[in-house]
């Protein structure tokens, strides 16, 4: 007989995934609201002089951000997660595991290398907070919590770096192009290639062993009976 009413532990999961996705939603929406309010920012020793200004050019900028990027698959695949707890696609997990690990990446980097201790105005620190420091902890948390479990694997933490070693490839090129980049670890101009490589490299050591730790984990940690009964019900 088929179980067809969900568990306690279903339920708190989606709506757990749901609060999440919200989060990340209004991490997301907050970026667009202080891309459209403000200039963006150039450091006083910036090497590149580009600024995108208020409105639409700063707008459609913030998704060049790896923050924005970050908050961006937290929200879908949690949204995703929220509507449907039992995924087989393996670009979702893919883009799942990214977006847990770079959500990680995020608040680390930020906090430990980028951040500046000024006031911020509401509606910025709202994001702020959001993106550097309530999601890298409550991302990491949901997952370890919930899963779903058995997806994680060292093959997986490999292919889901392509996503953010395609937004670096990205970033240097445009910023070549349009004399502008998104973090001062990436002034190109300023520090030259040799200067960021120490970042990047040190960023996508940390990345892998995040993921690998994540899949380590994973294995570990049991498989809650609501997953297993779903994969017994697909296997038969």
């Amino acid at each position: 007989m088929k179980a067809t009413s969900q568990t306690t532990f279903e339920k708190a999961a989606r709506i757990s995934f749901l609060l999440l996705g919200l989060a990340a939603s209004a991490g997301v929406i907050t970026s667009f609201v202080i891309g459209w309010n403000k200039d963006s920012e150039l450091p006083f020793d910036a090497g590149y002089r580009h600024v995108f200004s208020a409105g639409w050019p700063n707008l459609l900028n913030q998704p060049a951000f790896f923050t924005f990027l970050s908050t961006a698959m937290v929200a879908v695949t949690s949204l995703m997660l929220a509507v449907r707890l039992h995924r087989r696609s393996e670009i979702f997990r893919a883009v799942r595991l990214a977006g847990v690990v770079s959500m990680m990446i995020t608040g680390i980097v930020f906090n430990v290398l980028l951040r500046e201790d000024v006031p911020l105005p509401p509606v910025e620190h709202a994001n702020d907070v959001l993106q550097h420091i309530a999601l890298p902890v409550l991302a990491p948390v949901l997952w370890l919590i919930f899963g779903p479990r058995g997806q994680a694997t060292p093959a997986l933490v490999f292919i889901s770096s392509f996503i953010p070693l395609c937004w670096l490839a990205f970033t240097l090129a445009r910023g070549m192009l349009m004399d502008w980049y998104p973090y001062t670890i990436l002034d190109v101009p300023r520090l030259g290639y040799d200067g960021i490589v120490v970042y990047v490299i040190s960023i996508l050591g940390a990345y892998y062993l995040i993921g690998l730790l994540l899949a380590g984990l994973d294995r570990l940690m049991p498989t809650p009976r609501a997953e297993l009964r779903h994969t017994e019900r697909m296997s038969s």
